[in-house]
């Protein structure tokens, strides 16, 4: 039988209506299409609400949002990032434009996520060998939280920053606690095909000791935006 004889299953298909639609409108209607506006505050304000996180910075991709994380992480050329094997390119190509180099850590079979034993071997291999990891990307794919506990206690025992890559766990818990709010840094994506889409948007959860003061976040509150309004001659 050919693959084309099946109904294609989409990953997270968007479902956008008549909602969707008099936002569109309100906003053009309110001239705040470019850079940001009202829509965009309640946006990362929401976030906050949902999450239990202090602070939230909207950007434009994932990627945007982890090499952003990264770069707050002190990663830099030479360092090495603990990553998960298993995960979408833009899991690990922020490591490269940092000048850093993934060091990719076999998953699971229970969650599909970096595997614990794994982990700590890869760790201790470099640690051996005087590369002790910069950072360490957790990932929790298609939405399965990944054994949180055993990996947050393994990077506290090694003194390791976690960067948590929740693009595509928004909504999901481990222990009670949103993903997304354990590392570091935290990641959401609002892309396309997410479990729900602004179509590009991705909020970032950057936490005290990730270094947020660096950007002048403070706990979330509407930013002062000066609107121009462009007329006809």
């Amino acid at each position: 039988m050919r693959s084309q004889d099946y109904d294609r299953i989409f990953l997270s298909p968007p479902h956008l209506g008549r909602h969707e639609l008099n936002y569109l409108h309100k906003a053009i209607e309110d001239n705040w299409v470019a850079p940001a506006g009202p829509n965009l505050d309640g946006f990362e304000r929401d976030i906050c609400d949902f999450t239990g996180a202090g602070h939230c910075v909207a950007l434009t991709s994932g990627t945007a949002a982890i090499h952003l994380g990264l770069r707050l992480l002190g990663v830099g050329p030479g360092d090495e990032v603990l990553c998960p094997s298993f995960t979408f390119v833009a899991t690990a190509n922020p490591i490269l434009y940092l000048g850093g180099t993934p060091v990719f850590v076999d998953s699971e079979a229970d969650t599909w996520n970096i595997c614990p034993q794994r982990l700590r071997e890869a760790i201790e291999d470099r640690i051996r060998k005087g590369r002790k990891p910069k950072a360490l990307l957790l990932v929790h794919l298609y939405g399965m939280p990944a054994k949180v506990r055993e990996v947050l206690e393994i990077a506290t025992e090694f003194d390791i920053p976690i960067l948590e890559d929740a693009a595509e766990a928004l909504g999901a818990r481990y222990d009670g606690r949103p993903l997304g709010t354990f590392g570091a840094v935290g990641v959401f994506s609002f892309n396309g095909n997410k479990i729900l889409t602004t179509s590009g948007a991705v909020p970032w959860l950057p936490t005290a000791r990730s270094g947020h003061k660096k950007l002048g976040i403070g706990p979330h509150k509407p930013k002062t935006r000066h609107r121009i309004t462009s007329t006809p001659t």
